[in-house]
């Protein structure tokens, strides 16, 4: 419900600052959060905790996406994105089997479903994010990802187009400029969208 709210943030904050620092921050958010919903005690803790998880979710794939479709040759997109988009049908089995392995057989119910889901994610995300990150770390906790996410640089293409915003005429003048570029052309696919 909250993600559109989180990918319009921090969607802004990557356009205007890099992809990395809102990754960084998005994936805090997200430790944070799953955790935090295992020590929740009421449904309007619960409720509260998993809105904010939302807006977290909604910030992180989009610069996901885009980090790891930006610099991908235009005709491997179509793959690598679907490889991308397969991790939620992945992660629905995954939490069936966890659910079947840590809520009934717990003396804590539900609760260390959500500890422990912090950390898979993570795990799992990072094979279409970023393939240095494969071998180097195995079955890494989400604090060495990020750590991983702070040691490389922005996208080429990321670069690329701070450089000529940069050199043009400001961000936000450009960014307005491409924004009715993209609603000039895409107006239709943009109702269909919404409507869908």
């Amino acid at each position: 419900m909250l993600r559109s709210v989180g990918s319009i943030v921090f969607g802004l904050a990557a356009d205007r600052y890099g992809r990395k620092w809102p990754w960084v921050i998005n994936n805090l958010l997200f430790i944070i959060f799953e955790l935090a919903t295992g020590f929740c005690n009421t449904y309007e803790q619960f409720l509260g905790v998993r809105a904010c998880f939302g807006i977290a979710m909604g910030g992180l794939y989009g610069n996901a996406a885009a980090t790891a479709l930006e610099d991908v040759p235009p005709e491997a997109r179509g793959i690598i994105s679907g490889m991308l988009q397969q991790g939620y049908a992945f992660g629905y089995l995954l939490a069936v089997v966890f659910a079947r392995a840590l809520v009934d057989t717990t003396s804590h119910g539900w609760r260390p479903f959500f500890w422990f889901g912090y950390a898979l994610p993570h795990i799992i995300t990072r094979y279409s994010y970023c393939c240095v990150l494969i071998d180097s770390c195995r079955a890494c906790p989400p604090v060495l990802l990020i750590i991983g996410r702070l040691l490389l640089p922005e996208t080429q293409a990321y670069q690329r187009r701070m450089a000529m915003r940069q050199d043009g005429d400001g961000i936000e003048k450009t960014f307005f400029r491409e924004g009715k570029v993209a609603l000039r052309r895409y107006w239709l696919m943009l109702i269909y969208l919404v409507l869908l």
